[in-house]
C-alpha cells in the first residue's frame, strides 16, 4: 500500500442495533458520491415526488448550478484542446508524516488519454479508449487513499449527473441555502435522496460558478487556474470520516503540444476495464445484509472497522473481494459472508451497466453501557 493510514479512525454515518451491538456501513466508491450514500443502508434513490411550484423552482435552480459548474470547469469536454496536467499528491499518513506521490494526465480526447499515479511502492497507469481503459497497477485491488484521491479529482462526474434535471427530480428533497466561507456567501444545494439525516451538499462560487466544496467529505476546491477559458482547481483536498486528508496540488496545466503515439498504446500486461466519464447514475444498493457480530468477539469486547475492497459487477453483485484491514479475522469473515449477499443497481453509461470499484468501511461497536461488562 502507498501509505499506512489508520483505518481504525472511524465515525458512524449510519448504524443499526443488532443483538445489543452496533454495526455500521460506510462505502466509498471510486469517483462516486451517491454510492457513498446509497450503500449506507438505503434501498434506492426514490422515484420522483410530488412537487410544489416552489420546490420545482428550487430543483430547476439546483440543476442550473450544477450545469454552470460543469460548463466552466470541464477541461475534458468534447472538442476541448489537448492538455497535460502534472501534480503532486500528499497523503497524510499520520498526524506528523506525509507520503508524497506524482500525478500525470495527458489528454487528447475522451477516447485518447494517459494517466499515471506514482508512489515509491505503488504505481498505476491507465490508457483511455472508447468507453474503456487499459490498466496496470502494483496491486490487483485498489487501495483506500487512491479512492479518496480519485473522488476529489473526478468531481466533474458528479456535476454531470446532477446537472441532469431527471436526476434532481428523483430526489426526495432539494434545498437551496447559503454558506459563508472566506468572506464569500456561497450558493449551496442540499440533495436528500432519502432520510433527512443523510445529505449530499454542494457549494458554488456565486460569481464564477465553480464548485467550492462538497459533502460528505468534505472535499474542497480552491486556487482556480484558467485554461482554455475554463477554471480548474489548483488545490483539491479530499477527506472522509475514516482517513486523514489526501491533497492534490496542480504543478502545471498546459497545452499538449507534442503527441507521442506510444503514450497512448496499452501498457504491457494491462487489463481492460469498462469506463464512463459521464455516467447516467451512480451505483445504488438495492439489498444489503448487516453482518453478524460474532459472540466470541463480543465477549472479548473486540470492535473496530473492517475495510473491504470489492468490484460491483454489471449484474449488481460484489466480486474480487479483498480485506484491506481488519481488527479481527472473525469480524472480517462475518463481513464477507454478509456482503456476498448484497445486490446493487450498477452504474450505467448511456443505459449500459458498467463495473465499479468500491471500498466498504463496516464497523462493529459495543454499546457504552456494555463496553466494560463481559457479555453472557
Amino acid at each position: 500500500m502507498p501509505c499506512g493510514l489508520d483505518e481504525r479512525k472511524i465515525q458512524a454515518m449510519n448504524y443499526q442495533r443488532i443483538c445489543k451491538v452496533t454495526v455500521w456501513i460506510f462505502s466509498q466508491t471510486i469517483v462516486s458520491v451517491l454510492a457513498v450514500v446509497a450503500i449506507a443502508g438505503f434501498a434506492a434513490v426514490p422515484c420522483a415526488h410530488a412537487q410544489t411550484a416552489k420546490d420545482t423552482a428550487a430543483r430547476a435552480q439546483a440543476a442550473e448550478l450544477f450545469a454552470k459548474a460543469l460548463t466552466v470547469s470541464d477541461i475534458r469536454a468534447p472538442g476541448s484542446p489537448p492538455f497535460e496536467l502534472r501534480g503532486t499528491i500528499n497523503i497524510q499518513a499520520t498526524q506528523k508524516t506525509n507520503v508524497t506521490g506524482t500525478y500525470l494526465l495527458k489528454w487528447v480526447s475522451p477516447t485518447k488519454w494517459r494517466e499515471e499515479i506514482g508512489f515509491h511502492n505503488y504505481t498505476r497507469v491507465r490508457v483511455g479508449g472508447d468507453n474503456e481503459y487499459s490498466q496496470t497497477r502494483t496491486t490487483p485491488y485498489e487501495v483506500a487513499p487512491i479512492f479518496q484521491l480519485e473522488r476529489g479529482l473526478d468531481f466533474l462526474r458528479a456535476l454531470h449527473v446532477w446537472s441532469n434535471p431527471a436526476a434532481i427530480a428523483a430526489l426526495k428533497e432539494v434545498k437551496l441555502h447559503h454558506e459563508r466561507a472566506k468572506g464569500t456567501d456561497l450558493d449551496c444545494v442540499a440533495l436528500i435522496p432519502g432520510e433527512k439525516y443523510l445529505v449530499l451538499d454542494y457549494c458554488f462560487d456565486p460569481v464564477t460558478g465553480t464548485e467550492i466544496s462538497s459533502q460528505p467529505g468534505p472535499d474542497e476546491y480552491s486556487g482556480f487556474i484558467s485554461f482554455d477559458g475554463k477554471y480548474f482547481p489548483r488545490s483539491i483536498r479530499a477527506e472522509d470520516l475514516f482517513d486523514l486528508p489526501v491533497t492534490f496540488i496542480v504543478n502545471s496545466l498546459s497545452p499538449l503540444t507534442k503527441i507521442d503515439v506510444e503514450d497512448f498504446q496499452a501498457p504491457q500486461d494491462s487489463t481492460i476495464w469498462q469506463s464512463c466519464e459521464n455516467p447516467d447514475r451512480f451505483p445504488i444498493a438495492k439489498h444489503t445484509i448487516y453482518p453478524k457480530y460474532p459472540m466470541a468477539e463480543r465477549s472479548l469486547q473486540l470492535d473496530g472497522t473492517v475495510v473491504l475492497y470489492g468490484l460491483i459487477g454489471v449484474e449488481g453483485r460484489l466480486s474480487n473481494l479483498k480485506v484491506l484491514s481488519t481488527p479481527d479475522e472473525a469480524l472480517a469473515n462475518s463481513v464477507l459472508t454478509a456482503v456476498k449477499q448484497w445486490k446493487y443497481d450498477p452504474e450505467t453509461c448511456n443505459g449500459i451497466p458498467v463495473p465499479t470499484e468500491t471500498v466498504l468501511h463496516i464497523g462493529f461497536a459495543l454499546p457504552p453501557d456494555r463496553r466494560y461488562v463481559p457479555l453472557s
